[in-house]
C-alpha cells in the first residue's frame, strides 16, 4: 500500500479477478461434487478438501496479475503514470 490510489486500484483490479475466477470455480465445484453425490462420507470429505485448496490456489494466484497490472500503471513509489 504505497498510497490511496494504489490501494484502490489494487482491491479493484483485483476484485473483478475474484468476480471472474469465482463464477467458474463456483461451477466446477458444482460438477465436482456432484460426481460424489450419494458416496461415502470420506470421499465427500476428500473431494470437499481437494475443491478448497484448488479455489485457494486460484484465489492466491491473482496476487500476480494484479502486481503486473499495479507495475504497469503506476511508478515505484506508486504515482500513476501519465497516458
Amino acid at each position: 500500500m504505497k498510497n490511496k490510489d494504489t490501494w484502490k486500484f489494487a482491491h479493484k483490479y483485483c476484485g473483478r479477478l475474484w468476480k471472474r475466477f469465482g463464477l467458474i470455480l463456483l461451477l466446477l465445484s458444482v460438477i465436482m461434487m456432484l460426481w460424489v453425490v450419494q458416496k461415502d462420507i470420506d470421499t465427500v470429505g476428500k473431494m470437499g478438501s481437494v475443491i478448497c485448496v484448488i479455489q485457494m490456489v486460484v484465489l492466491i494466484g491473482t496476487i500476480f496479475p494484479t502486481e503486473i497490472a499495479l507495475k504497469k500503471n503506476f511508478d515505484k513509489d506508486g504515482n500513476r503514470y501519465q497516458k
